[in-house]
């Protein structure tokens, strides 16, 4: 009797290739990595560089979004939502010059969105864990109550937070994100080679 292959059997050998395949390519990976981490220090060293660059980006990706919503408005005219497409292609495009033009309003007010999201997200997540007591529902009352005091804290320092909240949380978000793909080369660099045909 002839045993077939099994999806997971298939599906394990499909993931065999695929990382024999790019697995030639792990030193891109490390420099990939690498670089990540550098830029990610370079803007929890500097802060408010970050801040400001976080900004400009978003309102730069506000415009560019508001040019879309026209082109995709006048290449479609006979639409029926064509006002509405016009109308938020024109939001998009006004709240991104906005953003440019006053960068310390917009890192005031984002860094206000950031703290009232920690502290609801916090106290929500301790209320749902206290109140459930699920398995574990400890460690999910002790993120609640840390993600509550960042928010307190941030929310304390205003204004001043504003120039190192964003460029802060961007940089360690680098950070980690680098440290991952130098774990991936890594990893890849140890797989065996694979057995030739």
């Amino acid at each position: 009797m002839t045993a077939f292959p099994t999806s997971s059997s298939l599906l394990g050998e499909a993931v065999r290739r695929e990382l024999g395949r790019i697995r030639r390519t792990w030193i891109w990976f490390l420099i990939l990595g690498i670089g990540t981490i550098a830029l990610g220090l370079l803007i929890i060293a500097t802060p408010w560089l970050g801040s400001l660059a976080a900004v400009w980006m978003i309102s730069l990706l506000l415009v560019a979004s508001g040019i879309l919503q026209f082109v995709g408005a006048f290449s479609t005219k006979g639409w029926g939502g064509f006002f509405l497409s016009v109308l938020a292609g024109v939001l998009y495009v006004a709240l991104g010059i906005l953003i440019v033009d006053r960068p310390i309003t917009a890192l005031a007010v984002l860094t206000i969105v950031i703290a009232l999201s920690l502290i609801i997200g916090g106290l929500l997540r301790i209320i749902l864990a206290a109140s459930e007591r699920f398995y574990g529902w400890g460690w999910m009352v002790l993120n609640g109550a840390i993600s509550l005091l960042l928010g307190v804290l941030i929310w304390q320092q205003l204004p001043a937070s504003a120039f190192w909240v964003i460029g802060l949380f961007l940089g360690i978000e680098m950070l980690f994100n680098g440290l991952f793909w130098v774990m991936l080369a890594l990893g890849l660099k140890s797989l065996p080679t694979p057995e030739s045909p």
